[in-house]
């Protein structure tokens, strides 16, 4: 009985120690909180700082709080890089391979990176050709170049759904406008073309259907354009740059990428 009444002594103050809250978690930073911070790391990365660097950019990338895809990066970039030359090579290593998953057609310049790092990531590039070639595959356009003589339709097909709506939207408000104003003017014009009763409407009422017609055809030529651009801008797959390949000598000067 005794040992009955020692144990529920003890659960009773066991009880609300195990019942308190656990500490919570530091909230995650806003986005315009780990972009400023990201500007911060990028700026110690400039000036060769480059384990304060990574000690910055870690986080932000653990986090996934970097919602923009050109922020994830440029902070993958640099982040890779800082990695590298401070001596983590696997760390950087991944930082490189998670780089080529956003943008598998990646290419850091040899103008501007040491030649040691330009081959680094040329080697991680080698090692995951498959998974980049096969990236650029299910990314690719998947159809023909001729629907994007067919605005919006262009757009829709390269994945850039709202600037699709947005010339939908302009093309039919247009389209519309020009239509409406040349009905009222045929119906106006009367016989011998003399507008009776419509004299003042007459001059602007030209004038907007010109204009708009005018803007439909511009719009649906920026349409057109903007299709094959992006059409054609789809990465292809590439063999990977020579380990051996001539790259930029003297002074080491500050890294940066491009594509």
């Amino acid at each position: 009985m005794r040992l009955a009444l020692a144990a529920a002594a003890l659960l009773l103050l066991a009880g609300p120690v195990a019942a308190q809250p656990r500490a919570p978690r530091a909230a995650e930073p806003t986005a315009e909180a780990a972009r400023e911070l990201l500007r911060q790391a990028i700026d110690l990365y400039v000036v060769g700082r480059y384990q304060q660097a990574a000690d910055r950019l870690r986080p932000l990338l653990e986090t996934r709080v970097l919602q923009d895809r050109d922020d994830q990066r440029e902070a993958l970039r640099a982040y890779g890089i800082s990695l590298l030359l401070s001596g983590a090579r696997a760390g950087a290593a991944r930082a490189f391979r998670d780089l080529l998953r956003i943008e598998p057609a990646a290419r850091l310049d040899p103008s501007f990176v040491r030649p040691e790092v330009v081959r680094f990531f040329e080697e991680v590039r080698a090692q995951h050709a498959a998974e980049q070639n096969e990236l650029i595959r299910k990314r690719g356009p998947k159809h023909s170049a001729a629907v994007n003589l067919l605005p919006p339709w262009g757009q829709f097909k390269n994945g850039h759904r709202r600037k699709g709506y947005a010339i939908l939207s302009g093309e039919v408000a247009l389209a519309a406008t020009s239509l409406v104003t040349a009905a009222l003017l045929r119906t106006w014009a009367g016989p011998h073309d003399l507008y009776l009763g419509h004299e003042a409407a007459y001059r602007p009422l030209t004038v907007t259907n010109y204009v708009s017609f005018g803007a439909l055809v511009v719009l649906v030529g920026y349409g057109i354009v903007d299709g094959l651009y992006y059409y054609y801008r789809a990465p292809k797959p590439t063999a990977p740059m020579r380990s051996d390949a001539p790259t930029a000598s003297g002074p080491q000067p500050i890294p940066c990428f491009t594509f």
